[in-house]
Formats: structure tokens, sequence, C-alpha cells
């Protein structure tokens, strides 16, 4: 919810306009702060039991400062005076031996506000509750499944974004997440691991009445004994939504984000407004939804994220550029610049999708290394299944895939009527054609 600027911690605002007033009392001639206060409240459990109960409180201040577009950031942990003022110092310091850099600056003025979103108080008896209801719906309807770990937590934060331009943005929130690590176990065997995390402003809803948590601890107990394939073929891949989310996160940082835009390796450098994936691929990047709790409305240089498409019927609709990468590379800042992200949902059910494949994979996750400059990657499919004439067979190990990325997007020939949500991101399984597939 948007409001008129207000900071309800006093002692955020006092360190953020102590920054500020150090800022020019050094002689810098603009300066930035992100000032932030957090508690977070934590039930964890492993070994079987619940093994802690903790609230920590924890105060961040972030500085940075600029002479002659000279830089100096200094990152502090505490809000004490003499401390910030230090900092501010040795900001300082820093920019004197800092090499010039034209596109440094801060976010210039706009209209103040402020934004809020969840609850500031957490509810243990839910949490312990919710906690509770996993491990027992999980011991009734998957008994395989054994829990390393899980995490319940509630992080209360409240933010603020200050310069020297008179910028005043702030941000309270209350936000709800589970997370785990587990495997299916039957006698001496094992599954890999496996994982799941989901954001949520509800605790009195059950984690495993969610279709994904079902769906991802079932698929790891028909994981324990794996089979191999022989030999390499050019097959398809149905990516399920979890793992459809790492490789979009490899696409914005390969195609779409400063590093990449700055350097002049980005292979959409010059696509805007281009086709650079299918028609069926449309992704936007969201700083409200009223589906994902997890959205911020505050960017990470000083502005008002607001949504923002990325891709629309394949077409290359905005890159993901900071103030500085805008300045760097001489583009449009982008209204968005973060990671919540919707993928648009398609006309085809997941059993056809999954039906119309011959020979390919349904990828649960990937594990490898970064892509290349221009989009190239493999590694090893986890948590995944064979599929063959449009039947998902036998769980499989050591399957290697390699392709790359924009290929992917434009081999994109089925996207899912139905979308799984983390609280984060929204995404459909999509199937893609044409990666190579290699057994031993």
């Amino acid at each position: 919810m948007k409001k008129a600027f207000e900071v309800k911690d006093q002692a955020v605002l006092d360190t953020a306009e102590l920054v500020l007033r150090e800022i020019k009392a050094v002689g810098a001639d603009e300066g930035e702060t992100w000032v932030s206060r957090n508690v977070l409240t934590e039930l964890y459990y492993e070994l079987g039991k619940i093994s802690m109960v903790r609230t920590v409180f924890s105060d961040k201040v972030s500085i940075k400062l600029l002479k002659n577009k000279r830089k100096g950031t200094v990152n502090l942990n505490s809000f004490d005076p003499t401390d910030v003022k230090q900092a501010v110092a040795d900001a300082w310091q820093a920019a004197q031996s800092a090499a010039p850099d034209e596109a440094e600056g801060i976010a210039e003025l706009q209209e103040n506000a402020s934004f809020s979103s969840g609850e500031k108080t957490p509810d243990l008896d839910l949490m312990y509750q919710q906690l509770t209801d996993l491990l027992a719906d999980t011991r009734q309807d998957f008994p395989k499944i054994s829990f390393d770990s899980i995490g319940v937590e509630h992080t209360y934060s409240e933010r603020l974004y200050a310069n020297t331009n008179g910028v005043r943005l702030s941000e309270e929130q209350g936000l709800y997440q589970l997370s785990n690590m587990f495997m299916a176990k039957d006698g001496d065997q094992t599954s890999s691991f496996n994982y799941f995390g989901t954001v949520y402003d509800d605790p009195s809803e059950r984690v495993t009445e969610s279709g994904r948590v079902k769906r991802v601890l079932d698929e790891t107990q028909r994981q324990i004994v794996t089979e191999q394939i022989e030999g390499s073929f050019a097959g398809d891949l149905v990516i399920t939504p979890g793992c459809l989310e790492n490789i979009l996160w490899y696409v914005a940082d390969t195609y779409l984000q400063d590093s990449a835009m700055i350097s002049g390796t980005s292979p959409w450098k010059e696509k805007l407004g281009e086709q650079v994936a299918s028609p069926l691929v449309n992704l936007e990047l969201v700083a409200e939804h009223p589906e994902l709790p997890g959205t911020s409305k505050l960017s990470g240089d000083g502005y008002v994220a607001e949504n923002m498409p990325l891709i629309e019927g394949g077409v290359l609709k905005n890159f993901s550029l900071s103030r500085y990468g805008a300045a760097k590379t001489g583009l449009k800042r982008s209204a968005n610049s973060g990671s919540t992200i919707v993928f648009s949902n398609g006309q085809t059910r997941l059993e056809d999708l999954i039906g119309w494949v011959e020979r390919g994979i349904l990828l649960g996750r990937f594990s490898g290394g970064e892509p290349s400059p221009a989009g190239d990657l493999s590694g090893v499919a986890k948590n995944s299944f064979l599929i063959e004439n449009g039947k998902v067979t036998k769980p499989l190990s050591e399957v290697m895939i390699a392709g790359n990325l924009g290929d992917m997007l434009r081999d994109t020939v089925a996207v899912s009527q139905e979308r799984e949500n983390s609280g984060y991101w929204l995404l459909p399984w999509i199937r893609v054609t044409n990666v190579t597939i290699s057994g031993k």
C-alpha cells in the first residue's frame, strides 16, 4: 500500500539523516544511504526435532558518496552515531583513491512515498502449527520423505532510501517463509537431496495443500532408484517451474542486466524491439502482484519500482538496467531491475505438453556452471525423469544436458496452462526442443 512518506522507526530515519549530514560535512558532491532494521523470528527443525526458536534483530547501513565522480562505499551493522560518522569518513577516504566514473550518480528528486505490506508481529502458534502439520502430512502421504532441516521464519523489516537530492523512500514489510532440505529413503537407498521454498503472508495455510509441494515431494519419493541412459540424442526438455526460475535467472544475467550490457557481451544488446524468443514467451518483472507477497516496491538504486514487461510475444521490450547501467550504456533506466518474475500461462494442458514429447526429459533441477557470455550452458539434470512416447517413465541419474539460453527461448514450442507460485515467482512448465541430452 502506498502512502505519504513516513518512517515508523525513528532510529532508522535519524541514522539516514546523520549519514547525509556527514556526507555533506566531509565535502562530498552527493551521496546516498540505505538504512534498515530487521526482526527475524525463526523456528528451526533438524535431526528429528525442533532445535531452535529465536528472534534476531539486525541493523544495516549502506553508504555511498561521490566526489568528482569518484566513489566511496561502506557497509556497517550499527546505528551508533560514532560508528556512522567513522563509516562516512572511511567512504570519503575510499573515494580519494578511486578512479573517476562519469556514469556514477544518485537518484534524482522524485515524489517521496512509503509502502507497507504484511504483518509486523509474527504468530508463533501458527508458525509452530504449520511446521508440525508439514511433518504430519508428509509422514502420512509421503512416508519415504526424510527432512534434513526445515526453517519457518517471519521477517519484519523497515528500510529507507535517502539521498542528498532530497529523495526519501521507505518500505515496511512482514513476510513468512518456509524453506527446507530433504531426501527420500527406502532402507539403505536414498534419493538425491531436494528442496522447496515458499513465501506467504498467511501462516494459517497448510503447506502441503499446495500442488507444488505435493508434486516435489511425490517426485522425490520416485527418485530413490534411478537409471542411466545410453548415448546422446537431441530431445525435448519439459522444464518444471522451479527449474525454469533458475534458467530465467541465467537469461537475465547473461542477456539483460548491467554486467552483460556494460561489457557488451549480451547477444541481445542490439535487439530491443526485435523477436528474440518464441511468440509463446511472455515475461514480466513485477513490483506488485496480488498472488506474490514477495514483491518489493523499491528498486535497488533509489526509485519506486514498477511492473515492467521484459518479453511480450517473444519480442524484447526492455532490458533490466539500473540507473548506473543505463548511464554507462546510454540506454534508458529500467522501471524494474529486480527478480520477481511472472511468465504468462499458455494454452496447453500439462498432460498434453508432456504427451507430445517423443523422447526427452522432465527437468526438475539443473546443476551446472555459469553460462558463457553467448548463453551456452551445460550441466547435470537433477531430480529429473525420462519422457518416452509421451509418458514420464524412469527417474534419471548422471544425465547431462547442453544448449543455449537464447535457442531454448526461441525453441519453446509449448507453455502450460498450469502455473506454480513460490511467493516470489509465478511460472508455468515449458517444452523446449533440440536440446542435447547425454547419458554415459
